[in-house]
């Protein structure tokens, strides 16, 4: 996942953002700051958000945090989707697909979010823990 924002608002919240710790897995920043140029327009800057989980590093490439996707994960998690290509870190609502199977699979609750690699579960994020994750994102856009 990428976070799109200018230079002086990335810097901020690199520094002012802590990695959120929930039971199973921890979303942090990575500290670097990618810049990207546009033509007739100002420059946009990027901050990963990675995840880690048993010592793991799982980056979700493709999707760019922002108002919108927050939006989405907060009016229907299941449905809930980051990633071109695993892993993703989604919610349990994919019938006829895949993820399906790896929720019954794994047997996992359907009110929640997890993260997996077409698969296996990775990790999983409880449904008490999605209002913390949506404002350590809020926190990041804003």
């Amino acid at each position: 996942m990428k976070v799109t924002m200018d230079l002086e608002q990335a810097t901020c919240r690199v520094e002012n953002t802590k990695p959120l710790k929930l039971k199973e897995a921890q979303f942090k920043i990575r500290p670097d700051i990618k810049e990207q140029k546009r033509l007739f327009r100002t420059s946009l800057y990027e901050l990963t958000i990675i995840t880690e989980v048993n010592n793991q590093i799982y980056e979700f490439e493709g999707y760019n945090v922002d108002h919108k996707l927050i939006s989405q994960l907060e009016k229907d998690p299941s449905k809930f989707l980051v990633g071109v290509e695993p892993p993703f870190l989604c919610g349990t609502n994919w019938p006829d697909s895949g993820i399906s199977e790896v929720v019954e699979a794994n047997n996992v609750p359907l009110d929640s979010l997890f993260i997996t690699d077409g698969k296996s579960v990775i990790a999983t994020i409880y449904n008490d823990e999605i209002p913390i994750l949506l404002t350590w994102l809020n926190k990041l856009v804003n």
